[in-house]
């Protein structure tokens, strides 16, 4: 089932587009990571799928029910977001800012059910029940957020920008929540350029700059497609170098930070072999494979945005 889609989606402000005609596809049961650089269009494509901003241009569905359905509405209810920072009173415990939020949106939640709430955050109610929000660290706040937005049994929820300003604790502690929801079943559209974390929790990652879509590719396909490197710390990198390419095997050959790098799927046993029979002396050899800040970088690379 389709959660999200958009087709050919635009937005134009002053006679700039902030969004290009940008397709996107979120099934039902993804984490979707919404990778690029500040001002790419993340939070201008979050506003108008939210219905906090109107289309210039193309159309979306979510739940596959059009944006220009009267129906939308009653869909909007299964979708929560936070964007740029979740609103929540400090002064108030976490119980007062849910039973707030009940009152804002009109939704009846029992006590119990908005403990099991906070419990299902990742929370301990019991031992946050009297303090007060601002005595939270910036993890459990943006976890009480997640809480807020799914006050309505929201199944959707998407996150602007979750990790900025948390320390290594935080980042674990909204990870583990991100990943527990969506094992319940709860459908995430995550923006941010924390690429790392992204890579340890997303399904699908969809890659935006200067308001163009460049990319959508799930983290299967894009780890069978990495591609991997070896690096090697040569005392004569050229004489290295002029061995490897006389042999044939080894073509892409590059430099990066001054130590030579053979891309792709290259045979680190026949390297060692050439290297040992033409006594060819290396400080290190190291091999990597491409992460999704790799990936990132070399689609950027690829001439593709002016």
């Amino acid at each position: 089932m389709n959660v999200l889609v958009t087709k050919n989606l635009s937005k134009a402000y002053k006679g700039h587009l902030a969004v290009k005609d940008v397709s996107m596809h979120i099934e039902k049961g993804d984490i979707y990571g919404f990778v690029g650089e500040n001002g790419a269009g993340k939070t201008t494509l979050i506003r108008l799928i939210t219905g906090l901003a109107a289309p210039t241009g193309g159309s979306y569905s979510l739940f596959d029910v059009p944006n220009d359905s009267g129906k939308i509405y009653a869909v909007r209810r299964r979708t929560g977001a936070i964007v740029e920072t979740a609103t929540m009173s400090r002064s108030m415990t976490a119980m007062e800012n849910l039973k707030l939020q009940c009152s804002i949106t009109g939704i009846r939640k029992t006590e119990d059910e908005l403990i099991a709430l906070i419990e299902r955050v990742g929370l301990d109610y019991a031992a946050i029940q009297k303090k007060k929000v601002g005595r939270f660290s910036l993890g459990m706040r943006q976890r009480l957020g997640i809480a807020m937005v799914m006050v309505s049994d929201a199944d959707f929820v998407i996150l602007d920008e979750p990790m900025n300003g948390l320390d290594p604790q935080g980042f674990i502690e909204v990870r583990e929540t991100i990943l527990k929801l969506n094992r319940d079943g709860v459908t995430f559209l995550i923006s941010s350029h924390i690429l790392s974390e992204l890579e340890k929790i997303c399904t699908k990652i969809g890659v935006i700059s200067h308001g163009e879509l460049l990319e959508e590719i799930r983290m299967e396909d894009l780890h069978k497609t990495a591609r991997r490197r070896i690096v090697i710390d040569a005392e004569n990198a050229e004489a290295v170098e002029q061995a490897l390419r006389m042999d044939g095997a080894f073509t892409e050959i590059g430099k990066e930070e001054g130590k030579l790098t053979v891309y792709g799927d290259a045979d680190l046993n026949r390297m060692m072999r050439i290297l040992v029979e033409q006594n060819l002396a290396v400080r290190s050899i190291n091999t990597f494979e491409e992460t999704i800040e790799d990936h990132y970088i070399r689609l950027l690379g690829r001439g593709r945005i002016a």
